[in-house]
C-alpha cells in the first residue's frame, strides 16, 4: 500500500541499485499495492516526494499522476506521463553504469503498451481525434523503444552477465506485440533480422524466445511463409512450460492448420486436452473428405477463425478434403481409370449438388495442376487416368509444390 514510508523507501532502492524494488514501486499492474486511504492522496504523497527532495523524484511525481489519471479513466494523460518516466529512464540507461535499471525500465515499457491498449479500447465520442491521438501515440512509443533497443544492443563493454544486450529479445518482442496488433507485419522484418542475426539468440530468457518465435510465426503466416511459420511455432510451442496451458493454446491455434497443410491432422486427444473443440468436426470433415461438411464448418466459425487470423489459411486445407474423397473412391472402385461423369456424380453427394460434367472436369484439372492427384485428363473418352504408382501425394507433397508455385509466381 503506498504511504509516507513506501515513498521514501524509494531513496533506499535507489541508492542500493536495486533495480527489482524500484520496479515494482514503479508497476502499474500490482494493484495490491496502489492502494490509499484518505489520509495518503497522490497530492499529499506528491508533497512529500517534493519536500524530502527524493532521489527519482521527477519520476516519482510522475508516476502518481499516472496513477491518479488511471483512477479518472484519463488514459491519454496516463500514456504521456508513462511515457515521459520512460523517456527519462532511458536517459539514464545511456550510462554504462546504470545497467541496474534494466528491470525497471522493462516494468515501465510493458505498462506503457498496457496504457496504450487502454487508450484504443476506451470509449470516446470524438472517434476521429482519438484515433489521431492513439496514432501518435503508436509512433512514440515505437520511437522510445527503437532508442532504448539500439542504447541496449550497443552495450557491449560490460561484462556478459550483467551487459544491456540481454534485453533486446524483451524490446523487440513488445514491438513486435504493437505490430501484430496494428497488421503492420512489414516493419519488424529488420527487428526479427536482427535477433535471429545474434550467435546467442538460443540463451535469452525462455519466455522471451517463446514469445519472439510466437509473434514471428504469426508473422510469417501473415506472409504466406508457411515453413518457416511452422518452424517457429513449434520452437515456442516445444519452449512453453507444460503448466502454461493457455499460451500452449494460444500457439495451436495456429500450429494445428500449419500441420494439416503437410497433411498430419491433430489427435482428438490433444484438441480435448487444450478444449480446442473448434477443430474437432473440422478435421473429421478433411480425412472423410467431406468437402460439404469441410464448407459447413469453415461457414459457421468463419468469425473466430478470422479472430485467430487462420481463416485464410483454413481455406487452403479444401485440397486435402478433395483428395482424400477421391482416394477413398479409388480404393473402393480399385480402378486407375474412372469416368469423369462418376467424379460429378460424387460431388453432387458430397460437395456441391449442382456440380454437372465441366465443374468437376475443372476441379480435376486444377487438382492435377496442384499435384493433389497425380494422373492426366483423356477429353476424347471423357475420363480421368490416375498413376498406377502414389496417385494420391501426401500432404506434405502437396504442400511443397503449391508453396513452390506460389514462390515462382512471385517472382515473376
Amino acid at each position: 500500500m503506498y504511504t509516507k514510508d513506501y515513498v521514501l523507501s524509494t531513496t533506499t532502492f535507489y541508492n542500493e541499485e536495486n533495480g527489482s524494488e524500484l520496479a515494482n514501486f514503479f508497476s502499474l499492474r500490482d494493484n495490491s499495492s496502489k492502494e490509499w486511504n484518505l489520509k495518503n492522496t497522490v497530492d499529499y504523497l506528491q508533497k512529500i516526494s517534493e519536500d524530502n527532495e527524493l532521489d527519482f523524484e521527477s519520476e516519482i511525481i510522475l508516476h502518481l499522476r499516472v496513477l491518479k489519471s488511471i483512477g479518472e479513466k484519463k488514459f491519454d494523460d496516463a500514456f504521456r506521463g508513462q511515457l515521459a518516466i520512460l523517456q527519462n529512464i532511458v536517459k539514464y540507461l545511456q550510462s554504462d553504469s546504470e545497467n541496474w535499471m534494466v528491470p525497471l525500465a522493462n516494468t515501465v515499457c510493458v505498462d506503457l503498451r498496457y496504457l496504450l491498449n487502454a487508450y484504443d479500447k476506451y470509449e470516446s465520442t470524438n472517434k476521429k481525434l482519438k484515433l489521431e491521438r492513439y496514432n501518435d501515440f503508436q509512433k512514440k512509443y515505437i520511437d522510445i523503444m527503437m532508442m532504448y533497443f539500439r542504447i541496449c544492443s550497443n552495450d557491449i563493454r560490460a561484462p556478459a552477465r550483467q551487459s544491456k544486450r540481454w534485453t533486446i529479445m524483451f524490446i523487440v518482442n513488445q514491438m513486435l506485440k504493437v505490430y501484430h496488433k496494428i497488421k503492420k507485419f512489414h516493419l519488424t522484418t529488420g527487428l526479427t533480422k536482427t535477433i535471429f542475426m545474434c550467435p546467442d539468440k538460443n540463451t535469452f530468457p525462455i519466455a522471451h524466445i517463446v514469445t519472439f518465435y510466437y509473434y514471428t510465426g504469426c508473422k510469417e503466416i501473415f506472409e504466406g511463409k508457411f515453413n518457416d511459420a511452422r518452424e517457429n511455432l513449434t520452437i515456442a510451442f516445444e519452449g512453453c512450460h507444460r503448466s502454461s496451458i493457455k499460451n500452449k493454446t494460444l500457439i495451436l491455434k495456429k500450429l494445428i492448420p500449419l500441420n494439416m497443410l503437410h497433411g498430419i491432422m491433430p489427435s482428438k486427444d490433444l484438441l480435448d486436452k487444450y478444449n480446442l473443440d473448434i477443430f474437432k468436426e473440422l478435421t473429421e470433415s478433411i480425412k472423410m473428405g467431406n468437402v460439404q461438411k469441410f464448407r459447413e464448418c469453415i461457414d459457421v466459425n468463419e468469425v473466430y477463425y478470422m479472430k485467430c487470423g487462420i481463416y485464410l489459411l483454413l481455406q487452403k486445407l479444401i485440397n486435402l478434403a478433395y483428395r482424400n474423397l477421391f482416394k477413398k473412391f479409388f480404393l473402393i472402385a480399385n480402378n486407375h481409370i474412372i469416368p469423369v461423369d462418376t467424379i460429378a456424380a460424387i460431388l453432387k453427394k458430397f460437395d456441391d449438388p449442382d456440380t454437372d460434367y465441366d465443374k468437376a472436369q475443372s476441379l480435376l484439372v486444377n487438382m492435377i495442376y496442384r499435384g493433389t492427384l497425380r494422373g492426366y485428363l483423356s477429353h476424347a473418352h471423357k475420363k480421368v487416368v490416375l498413376s498406377k504408382k502414389d496417385p494420391f501425394p501426401t500432404g506434405k507433397q502437396v504442400f511443397d509444390k503449391a508453396t513452390k508455385s506460389i514462390n515462382e509466381i512471385g517472382h515473376n
